[in-house]
């Protein structure tokens, strides 16, 4: 296999797709029992256990502007490991509707495209992979705002 192909996951939000390396991904979980964070940001949907650890949840469906009253149910999430390395967030868990599609990717299977006007800074690309339009979240960002978050808790 070419050293050039990235294996990732293309999942759907509500009204996106998302674009993830496999290798930031640990696990898909579905239907967990979610714990409501009080006074936390409407992006922080709550914690969940896992694995001995409480997971908080990170919707980008939220940050993205969707509003939850048209936000899909079903909870799937898929368990991060924190790229950062931040203190106390060696996992998270980003809330997502379709189930994770696996592709191969080469750098002529992806295609670059502008951010819109308004994308907020959870927000590091779009892209065309594969012919599917999708978003490259910024996990920098994410894990700091997270994180951020998590102290005043």
């Amino acid at each position: 296999m070419p050293s050039d192909t990235v294996h990732a996951f293309i999942i759907s939000l509500q009204d996106q797709n998302l674009l993830l390396p496999q290798s930031a991904v640990l696990e898909v979980v579905t239907q967990q029992v979610l714990r409501e964070v009080v006074s936390a940001p409407s992006w922080l949907r709550g914690v969940f256990d896992w694995q001995q650890s409480q997971l908080p949840i990170v919707s980008l469906d939220t940050m993205l502007g969707v509003p939850f009253e048209r936000q899909t149910r079903v909870n799937r999430f898929v368990i991060m490991h924190g790229l950062e390395r931040l203190p106390g967030l060696e996992y998270y868990a980003l809330q997502v509707r379709g189930i994770p599609h696996p592709v191969k990717l080469t750098a002529s299977d992806i295609q670059p495209l502008p951010l819109r006007e308004g994308d907020p800074p959870a927000v590091a690309a779009r892209v065309r992979a594969s012919g599917v339009l999708c978003v490259i979240p910024a996990f920098e960002r994410i894990e700091q705002m997270l994180q951020e978050e998590l102290k005043v808790l």
